[in-house]
């Protein structure tokens, strides 16, 4: 099979396409014929070595957390799909989705519903689920509440800001000039133009507080926050968990964490974008062999929305095509 490999840690120009083996599916192994993968800033993460510590140390490396695609075999103890599903799967740190094919555990995918594509798909594993246990497990947000998004044009933060208006909140997004039309059409009541305003010198207070690009900290937020409020961050560095666990002793509280998948919410997200109330903002999208630009765009800080490289190229769509 074809697929994208790095054989050391390091730039962007280290991504090349290799010809490797055809995975088997085996136990609660799913093999799925990918036809589009998400592209992540933690896959540019990964491929600097930011992680190395934790992911084993064997090269080539697939990189890739998140893919759609059909259900080419499964193995024999596998009953939840079979050949020829439609799923979206969480392939997780270790990868696999810059491929044709890949290995996912049954407990790791859901199936498609027929009026989500793949390439919409593909997008709500990690942008999807990170913003709603933000919002939902770890920020608590109650209808009338006021929330506000740092980053809310990004791959996280455009579903944050739908999910946070879906569970009845107060928005308040926080991005640059250029994208803030798109936030407002996401559902965001208030924009904060981030290169003229600093959020946490206003005097709007907030009962929730998520930062989905983990550029502030818990106490730069505290001033912002209510007296009960919840500041959550993507980024649980040692800063933040100390922040954390000094929290416990506060009223005010904040709140970091990695997300884990979880089939159910993943097939809400997926029901809620059938019925059109969830959508999935594609910046850019690439085939195989532009992974390299994709990474060089990704890293600049300015996609809006999510990347998406595409296995199987759909016949209504170009490479590198602008869907916003």
């Amino acid at each position: 099979m074809k697929a994208v490999v790095i054989n050391e840690y390091g730039a962007s120009n280290l991504l090349h396409v290799e010809s490797l083996p055809k995975p088997k599916a085996e136990s609660h192994d799913v093999l799925i014929r990918i036809h589009a993968s998400g592209i992540n800033p933690m896959d540019y993460k990964i491929r600097e070595g930011t992680m190395k510590l934790i992911l084993s140390g064997d090269f080539p490396k697939v990189l890739g957390l998140e893919c759609a695609g059909v259900v080419e075999e499964v193995g024999e103890m596998v009953t939840s799909v079979k050949a020829g599903d439609r799923v979206v799967a969480s392939l997780g740190a270790s990868g696999g989705g810059y491929a044709e094919y890949v290995i996912a555990q049954d407990k790791n995918l859901v199936k498609i519903p027929d009026e989500v594509d793949f390439d919409t798909a593909a997008t709500m594993v990690v942008g999807g689920l990170t913003a709603l246990h933000a919002l939902r497990d770890y920020g608590k947000l109650r209808p009338d509440e006021r929330v506000l998004i740092n980053g809310a044009s990004g791959g996280v933060g455009v579903f944050a800001v739908q999910l946070a208006r879906i569970l009845g909140g107060q928005v308040t997004a926080v991005c640059s000039v250029a994208n803030s039309e798109l936030v407002r059409s996401l559902g965001a009541h208030q924009v904060i133009n981030h290169e003229t305003t600093d959020f946490t010198k206003g005097v709007e207070k907030y009962k929730l507080i998520f930062d989905a690009v983990g550029k502030s900290s818990f106490g730069e937020c505290r001033d912002v926050l209510t007296e009960d409020g919840i500041y959550v961050s993507t980024l649980p560095s040692p800063k933040q968990i100390l922040q954390n666990l000094a929290s416990t002793f506060t009223s005010q509280k904040s709140e970091s964490f990695i997300m884990k998948f979880n089939q159910e919410d993943m097939s809400w997200l997926l029901k809620l974008a059938a019925e059109g109330q969830l959508k999935s903002v594609i910046d850019r999208t690439y085939p195989l062999e532009g992974l390299q630009a994709a990474h060089d765009y990704s890293e600049s800080g300015k996609v809006k929305g999510k990347l998406v490289v595409e296995v199987t190229s759909p016949t209504n769509q170009k490479s590198t095509q602008e869907t916003v």
